[in-house]
């Protein structure tokens, strides 16, 4: 029998995405998947900069933006919604004070407005397929020492208190037994897994199921030199979507609720209905490599689980929510769940933090998964325009949604469960403090345009303790803290410059987390080093 440190369940977007930040951290995972490739269609259209901030931290950035002068100018383009595509368009921009990214980007919003000094993020968003973003996924988890099995299927598991014994089916038929420290079930929105653990979803419920495609047409006889980025059409029915893939105007992406009453799937005379071209000759294109399924379905829903976790196994990904395709809010949940459960996980295994620093991935993911799916959902009713949907729902601006929110747990300097307080207003992304639980600010530390660096690039693999400029007692405290209970802890010194946006005085102390987060913050004299950092550090770690 085989044993591995970490068994994922789903080789798509967040279970290679989650073999990739625990391969940061040294820890091998190994990856099945039961499709026999990576599928050939894009599906996610786009990483906001919070996702691409998280793939900078395992040097994926530069190869994510290599991809993008082969895409679309999407800065260029907008998005409509319209009956078909040859009718009048009404173009969609700025909607109850949310910018529109629909699933292009092609307003991707960094915060550069006139009320910061400089952009939000050192990242910007990216219009990468997800098929592009998965190949460059998938081989870098590979050069950093995971399996990933393509063609391999669960047919089987039990946990107990020590570990998962799991039973996989290869291509060849055979079947091997694999134990894992952990499991994590990223299979999807109909998750086997989270239905066989008997955990139940809550929110709106399954919208309609929809089929997408990769069409080859020529569609400027109804785009008529129009610049369009992504149309949300009626027909064939409402839930019709009609994007570029890149700047040919030949290749594009076709998605439709499956029509009330169809039995058979007919892509062709779907296109022609959404396009208003009648004649329109239409190729479809495969949608794994060597050829395959032409045509790929899934629920479009919203609804997300009552539970993340159970025993060992921990969901992430659409097995843990489901939200509609508009503003890429789902990848960027998916992404962020990965890179979350990840890092903890691998405190855990290097005996580093206790099993309860596990609880906090429930705990600080579920309520922003809840919020963005309502987010997502309302978004989707504006854009497709359901016939008998509502939602009371504000709507947030991009940045607000990226950087918004405090997570509330052990681990992020509160003993609450997640939930926000009520009423609670949501952190000015625009204003970063180094409150606990929100994601510390951006600041520009070098002034080379060719290779611009932030203070986000201080995180990643490890905690970090920033300073003030006469907080040298902390930096003292934190190293013999990291020594006695052998924990790395990186100490920087800030100037009084960088030190106040995080909300520090000369004599304050934060302490980030490897996702960025704050877990912690003395600003300024007044505590005791010796005695307190120590027990914030076990209090942070569960130890």
């Amino acid at each position: 029998m085989r044993h591995v440190p970490v068994l994922v369940v789903g080789g798509s977007l967040t279970g290679l995405s989650a073999a990739l930040f625990l391969g940061m951290h040294a820890v091998p995972a190994l990856v099945v998947e039961r499709r026999g490739s990576i599928l050939a269609h894009p599906r996610l259209r786009g990483l906001l900069p919070r996702a691409v901030e998280l793939y900078r931290q395992a040097g994926l950035e530069e190869e994510i933006t290599a991809i993008y002068p082969s895409n679309p100018p999407t800065e260029q383009l907008v998005s409509v919604h319209a009956a078909t595509l040859a009718d009048e368009h009404e173009i969609l921009g700025e909607t109850a004070g949310a910018k529109d990214t629909g699933n292009t980007g092609n307003t991707g919003n960094t915060g550069d407005t006139e009320e910061t000094a400089e952009p939000l993020s050192p990242c910007s968003f990216v219009p990468i397929g997800q098929h592009e973003l998965e190949s460059l996924l998938a081989e870098r988890i590979r050069a950093q020492g995971a399996e990933l099995c393509f063609g391999t299927e669960l047919t089987g598991w039990e946990q107990d208190p020590d570990g998962v014994t799991a039973r996989l089916r290869g291509p060849d038929g055979a079947t091997r037994t694999v134990r894992a420290r952990y499991l994590i079930a990223a299979d999807g929105a109909s998750s086997g897994i989270r239905r066989r653990l008997g955990i139940g979803t809550v929110g709106p419920g399954t919208l309609f199921r929809m089929a997408t495609m990769h069409i080859r047409a020529d569609l400027s006889p109804a785009l008529r030199g129009r610049p369009v980025g992504m149309a949300y059409l009626d027909r064939p029915a409402a839930g019709t979507t009609l994007g570029p893939l890149d700047s040919t105007g030949l290749h594009w992406f076709f998605a439709t609720a499956v029509p009330a009453g169809a039995r058979r799937p007919d892509p062709v005379a779907w296109v022609r209905a959404a396009t208003g071209l009648p004649d329109l000759e239409v190729r479809l294109l495969d949608q794994l490599p060597g050829g395959g399924e032409q045509v790929f379905t899934f629920p479009v829903g919203a609804r997300v689980a009552e539970r993340y976790a159970q025993g060992r196994v921990f969901l992430a990904g659409d097995a843990a929510h489901l939200m509609p395709p508009t503003g890429t809010l789902g990848g960027l949940t998916c992404i962020e769940d990965a890179h979350n459960l990840a890092w903890k996980l691998a405190l855990v295994l290097r005996r580093e933090a206790g099993p309860g620093l596990l609880d906090s991935y429930a705990a600080e993911r579920r309520p922003v998964a809840e919020r963005n799916m309502r987010q997502a959902y309302a978004r989707a009713l504006a854009r497709w325009r359901l016939p008998g949907r509502t939602m009371d729902e504000p709507l947030l601006d991009t940045d607000t949604l990226m950087y918004g929110f405090r997570y509330r747990s052990p681990a992020a300097g509160s003993a609450g469960n997640g939930a926000p307080e009520p009423g609670a207003p949501h952190p000015l992304p625009a204003a970063p403090d180094g409150l606990p639980g929100t994601r510390a600010p951006h600041l520009s530390v070098s002034q080379d345009a060719a290779a611009p660096m932030s203070t986000l690039d201080l995180y990643g693999s490890r905690l970090v303790l920033l300073v003030g400029p006469e907080a040298d007692a902390w930096a003292a405290a934190a190293r013999r803290a990291g020594r006695l209970l052998s924990v790395p802890v990186e100490v920087y010194h800030l100037d009084g410059e960088l030190a106040e946006p995080h909300g520090l005085g000369a004599f304050g102390a934060l302490l980030v987390r490897p996702d960025g987060h704050v877990a912690w913050r003395a600003s300024d004299a007044g505590a005791d080093p010796d005695r307190d950092f120590e027990r914030v550090l076990r209090a942070v770690l569960a130890r």
